[in-house]
């Protein structure tokens, strides 16, 4: 009962919200720069004692403790995962620039000697809305709320973003990218496509085939994505209904998980979006926004899928 009588500030359901900018930049927003290693580290050791604090507090409210994403007072929460890099803050901190409905970074923190391997973890508010979720139901477009053109709205500001080379793919501060498609989650950085086809198709194999012949098949179809050329252009890298919050109003209230952001061809978000769940509501969704004009792609995608999976479905 005492609880109850907690102000609201502290309570693990108090929010900063971030409205979606009724206008999205369309030109490249600005590297932000990243803290020294100084004062990452520094960062850190703040960061473990809110993640003890976090334990008391949590279990003070009865509520879930989440070792990965810590629960805090203040509408803050400290996302800490193996996953979790200093080019995912930059991805989120031009992303929030630009006017979309991003939690604004109040620090990285480094963990050099962490066992669990969970090297950075980020400090950020708390935004409101619901996760949306897939489903096999139709898409009606007239139908949905204010968030979904939002959400187009965004994907298509980002598209017309221009990287510092033309050619290269790699994290927007230049380093190697995540991504849950590729053995050990990471990747890069690249020179050109080319490089980047190479890599995605070198753990290929044969596991799975009933013949060498369906084998080469597939692997012929996969190569046919080396003759469409294609823009280098800013991309969220997990275009996922999870990672997209939705207000009671029906706005577009929160656009999530940057880790894997970066820049990459200008198929990487539909194909990533569309591989799997053929004709499920999110795959409508995806279609609707543009991934229908990579529908080649997506066939070479699901062809490099089939060749590749064993190499990065056991991590």
């Amino acid at each position: 009962m005492h609880r109850l009588w907690t102000p609201s500030l502290l309570r693990p359901d108090f929010t900063w919200p971030c409205p979606m900018q009724s206008t999205i930049r369309k030109s490249t927003p600005p590297v932000p720069s990243i803290p020294g290693r100084t004062r990452r580290r520094l960062w850190g050791l703040f960061h473990k004692l809110l993640y003890r604090f976090s334990e008391w507090y949590c279990s003070w409210f009865d509520v879930y403790f989440d070792p990965h994403i810590v629960q805090l007072p203040f509408g803050l929460v400290m996302k800490w995962t193996d996953r979790t890099s200093i080019e995912e803050c930059a991805a989120m901190q031009m992303a929030r620039a630009a006017g979309m409905p991003v939690p604004k970074v109040l620090a990285c923190g480094e963990h050099p000697n962490d066992p669990y391997n969970r090297f950075v973890s980020i400090l950020m508010t708390r935004l409101p809305g619901i996760s949306l979720e897939n489903s096999y139901s139709s898409l009606d477009v007239d139908s949905e709320e204010p968030w979904l053109f939002e959400l187009k709205q965004c994907v298509e500001a980002m598209r017309l973003w221009c990287p510092p080379d033309p050619s290269r793919i790699s994290s927007v501060i230049g380093t190697a990218l995540r991504s849950s498609r590729v053995p050990n989650h990471i990747m890069g950085p690249f020179a050109n496509e080319e490089e980047f086809h190479d890599f995605l198709l070198s753990p290929a194999s044969r596991n799975g085939f009933k013949s060498t012949e369906e084998y080469e098949k597939t692997l012929e179809h996969a190569n046919e994505i080396r003759k469409l050329p294609h823009r280098i252009t800013f991309t969220h890298g997990d275009l996922k209904a999870h990672n997209i919050l939705a207000g009671d109003d029906g706005h577009l209230s929160g656009f999530l998980d940057w880790e894997s952001g970066g820049w990459y061809p200008e198929y990487w978000d539909f194909t990533t979006a569309m591989r799997f769940g053929r004709n499920s509501w999110w795959y409508q969704l995806a279609s609707w926004m543009g991934g229908d004009q990579y529908n080649k792609e997506l066939a070479c995608d699901i062809a490099l899928n089939r060749l590749t999976v064993d190499s990065y479905i056991a991590f």
